[in-house]
């Protein structure tokens, strides 16, 4: 059985205060030798008090000051028992959870504010663009109306204005249906999905765009209560990164694994591919920041979005040897 430390504090103190009337009393009955010795034991007794408290004073300063530094990842240990010290202790660890999360969700709004910030900027300069050319080309073409003979060269120039209001109404279409994609993303529809049937599917769509990988499921009868539709988007759009991540290299190697780890069902897609840079890693979720010269920034942010409609985490690995997304549903 622990004893709880304010009974040992307690404890101590009492019997400074009964050594200190014993060493009064031997005092008085001439036994200095005695009274030397107990009074050696208070010293030592206050020593011990000193150091306790000393000690929990500095672990607490270290932990303010780590605080004050933005190093959250101050933690006291504890050793699980019942003592009134450890449950303080554990108390304090979980008070420092809790803000380490928040501080974290309110990163995450900042950063997700900035974003939308950019997209405004950036849907408001698509759109200018691709309308400007249009109207002009427009234009230019009711002039041409009221002539009754066109020559090859008006004609021409009237087809390559054709085709570039074609091109560019076909952009500025694109980029509106991934933003609608992105922002009318609708509460998932969850039922019991079986992971191995789910990931044999996905198999054989994928292999008609040239995507192989491997897969494996524990334990075999797995199931994720999900949105099925949903989880299938997500893996596909992580196929699809890293088989583009995968692009050059002599052999390809691509997994999927799910797994139950706990009271979660935890999924991994790796590659071997070149990585993701250290600079970007932190951007890659923000939506339309992209990293490829021709990509939306619309896939990675829709995978965090899904992701969080299920309560879930996504997060990502990534090196010189290549990159892992992990992602975890509750079971």
């Amino acid at each position: 059985m622990n004893i709880q430390s304010k009974y040992i504090f307690l404890s101590k103190i009492a019997a400074i205060a009964l050594l200190s009337l014993a060493v009064g009393w031997l005092f008085w009955q001439e036994y200095y030798f005695s009274s030397v010795l107990v009074l050696t034991g208070i010293i030592l007794l206050a020593v011990s008090l000193y150091y306790d408290r000393k000690n929990l004073i500095e672990r607490m300063g270290r932990m303010i000051g780590g605080i004050r530094h933005s190093d959250f990842s101050t933690h006291f240990p504890s050793n699980r028992s019942n003592d009134e010290l450890n449950l303080l202790l554990q108390e304090m660890n979980e008070a420092l959870e809790t803000f380490r999360s928040r501080t974290h969700d309110s990163v995450m709004e900042e950063a997700e504010t900035k974003a939308w910030q950019k997209l405004i900027s950036v849907l408001t300069h698509e759109i200018m663009n691709s309308i400007a050319p249009i109207i002009s080309l427009s234009e230019t073409l009711s002039e041409q109306e009221d002539q009754e003979k066109v020559d090859l060269e008006r004609y021409r120039i009237m087809q390559q204005a054709m085709e570039t209001i074609h091109r560019r109404s076909k952009g500025l279409l694109s980029f509106v249906e991934n933003y609608r994609t992105l922002t009318r993303l609708p509460q998932p529809v969850k039922q019991p999905i079986q992971m191995h049937a789910l990931l044999k599917s996905i198999q054989q769509l994928t292999a008609s765009n040239g995507i192989d990988f491997f897969w494996s499921v524990y334990p075999t009868q797995l199931i994720l209560n999900a949105d099925k539709t949903m989880v299938e988007q997500l893996l596909i759009n992580l196929l699809k990164n890293a088989h583009e991540a995968c692009s050059g290299l002599p052999e390809e190697k691509i997994e999927v694994k799910a797994e139950m780890v706990g009271d979660k069902v935890e999924i991994t897609v790796s590659d071997n591919g070149q990585g993701i840079a250290p600079e970007a890693i932190d951007k890659i979720f923000i939506p339309f920041y992209s990293t490829k010269a021709n990509g939306s920034g619309i896939g990675l942010s829709l995978c965090r979005q899904i992701v969080a409609r299920h309560k879930g985490k996504i997060s990502v690995q990534s090196g010189k040897n290549g990159t892992c997304f992990k992602l975890e549903f509750p079971a």
